[in-house]
């Protein structure tokens, strides 16, 4: 067992780096993980992948040194040549998998990562250890590796390099100083979150509504008896005041629309059915839901997910 990191690139390398060299300097392999760094996916967009849009100034230097070893100019390499050459000159271990993705596209980068995450750490089996840098990348990204880790918890932890003036110190690859002010290594803690299937049934029950009249609307009491009568739990104790305030009025604009300021509820016609459709897909069921899947439908689910193999070293 290794570590495999999931992190999001754009056009600063160092973003990726600085935190994988740390780790290797600070941790190296170890009984407890395995090797440190046994594999790394880097999600980025096509542009920055090809090179249509090329990497801002990188420099390698000498750890926890502004010392400089080598420096790659604004403009002269994309940020992927940057990253594998510091992968065989630094890290020489593991292996560097680039994942194309419209990165300002949350539904596209979180089925990416959510298929990453399960090609890598199968449900019921032992699996990688699966750690995730949001130091990079875009809002769209991280929030996909975000809500991957919270709800699935096979992401066992997210962290990120802090550097105190980017257009300073943000062209370095590994880290240039222990004062903490400067540039640290800082993680946020996951706590596996539990999966509640009550909004689901919400959004199902208004989604049978529009089904029987699509001009129709519901109040939270009707909408509230509906659940009951149907032995929905969850909802069998629960007083309309709760409902309206912890169920429909959070949920408005996530799949519910409201009519005015009225106790008048309907499905959203184009949120609703589009979160119904990720909460129901056979991919966020094995991530979220839990249980031993076989290796047949795991390579099933995942095998539209395109990993290029940029760099390798295996021990």
């Amino acid at each position: 067992m290794g570590i495999m990191h999931l992190a999001g690139l754009g056009r600063s390398p160092g973003a990726v780096t600085a935190g994988l060299s740390l780790l290797q300097h600070e941790y190296g392999d170890s009984p407890e993980y395995g090797e440190i760094i046994e594999g790394v996916v880097v999600f980025t967009s096509p542009e920055v992948a090809t090179g249509a849009e090329r990497a801002f100034d990188s420099e390698h230097n000498e750890y926890m040194s502004l010392t400089v070893q080598k420096t790659w100019p604004r403009g002269k390499k994309h940020a992927v040549e940057v990253l594998t050459e510091f992968f065989q000159r630094e890290i020489r271990q593991g292996t560097l998998y680039l994942c194309q993705v419209d990165v300002n596209d949350f539904s596209a980068c979180f089925e990416a990562v959510a298929k990453a995450t399960l090609r890598f750490h199968r449900p019921g089996e032992v699996g990688k250890h699966i750690w995730a840098n949001i130091t990079g990348g875009t809002n769209p990204l991280n929030a996909a590796l975000f809500q991957t880790a919270y709800l699935s918890g096979f992401i066992s932890r997210l962290y990120y390099t802090f550097v105190s003036d980017i257009r300073q110190y943000g062209k370095y690859l590994q880290p240039f100083s222990k004062d903490a002010s400067l540039f640290d290594f800082r993680e946020v803690y996951v706590l596996k979150t539990a999966f509640d299937d009550r909004y689901q049934h919400v959004l199902e029950e208004l989604e049978l509504v529009a089904e029987e009249d699509p001009t129709r609307w519901l109040t939270s009491q009707e909408l509230l008896g509906r659940l009951k009568s149907k032995g929905v739990l969850g909802f069998q104790g629960m007083d309309a005041r709760t409902f309206l305030l912890d169920f429909l009025h959070v949920m408005q604009g996530r799949g519910l629309r409201r009519r005015n300021n009225e106790d008048r509820i309907r499905l959203d016609p184009e949120i609703g059915p589009a979160i119904l459709r990720i909460l129901r897909s056979d991919l966020v069921q094995a991530l979220f839901k839990g249980g031993v899947l076989p290796d047949e439908e795991v390579d099933r689910l995942t095998s539209d997910l395109r990993l290029t193999e940029c760099w390798s070293q295996r021990s």
